[in-house]
């Protein structure tokens, strides 16, 4: 989590937190909030991982501890998370104290969350992992299942045709793009980058072969660290 940002004082926090009491007005809506929670994410969804303010997808800010059970904590920092539509509405005025779900800046959702075909499952049927893809619908197929089966196929075409001819230096280029499109700031890094290193047949054949050639060169070692880095847990 980022630093909460400088206009935010004890002072002004009072203050905004009266606001809304009174009026119902969305204080948190507040640029230097919203910019500072966008660069919190590096302009994702806290949940879902959906790339936010392109394409329509406009972001929305997610209390985390619901604003009707908790209005003091409205612009608290810590509580705030930038969220899109779909997550912010599953999600609702659920109370996180009575119903747990993964906190994005405090818990580690690798934890409790796994990915296998680009649907998440609770690590174990763990409690905290059910709650979190039921109440925000992580599994929903339009919003989150169909928009990474999009790029995955994309990928998938991309592999067919570097295994065709693996040790061409414009194959090599291609799989280190593929594999930079996987970083951070990209929507759905997470789930991609585990699609790739887990669930994709055609990828671990042009590893395979790149190494045994002595093609496999630094460069494609740190951008897999990368993804194993931002990839949820292999699990069954």
């Amino acid at each position: 989590m980022i630093e909460k940002p400088s206009e935010l004082t004890a002072e002004n926090e009072a203050e905004l937190v009266r606001i809304y009491k009174a009026t119902g007005k969305p204080v948190w809506r507040k640029k230097y909030i919203v910019d500072a929670l966008l660069k919190m994410t590096n302009s994702k969804c806290a949940y879902s991982e959906l790339k936010l303010n392109e394409g329509g997808k406009y972001m929305e800010v997610d209390h985390f501890k619901c604003k009707k059970n908790y209005p003091d904590e409205v612009v608290r920092w810590g509580n705030l998370l930038p969220c899109c539509k779909k997550c912010n509405s599953q999600k609702r005025s659920i109370d996180v104290n009575e119903t747990p779900i993964v906190n994005p800046l405090i818990d580690n959702p690798k934890d409790y969350l796994y990915i296998k075909g680009l649907r998440y499952y609770a690590v174990g049927n763990n409690q905290k992992g059910v709650n979190t893809i039921i109440n925000l619908g992580l599994n929903d197929e339009s919003h989150f299942i169909k928009p990474k089966w999009d790029i995955v196929l994309d990928i998938e075409d991309k592999f067919k045709l570097i295994l065709c001819n693996p040790q061409n230096d414009v194959s090599l280029r291609i799989l280190k793009k593929l594999f930079k499109k996987c970083r951070p700031k990209y929507g759905f890094s997470a789930a991609i980058s585990t699609y790739i290193l887990y669930d994709s047949k055609i990828y671990p054949k042009i590893e395979t072969y790149l190494r045994q050639n002595n093609l496999w060169d630094d460069e494609l070692e740190q951008l897999k660290t990368v993804l194993l880095e931002i990839a949820m847990p292999k699990l069954s």
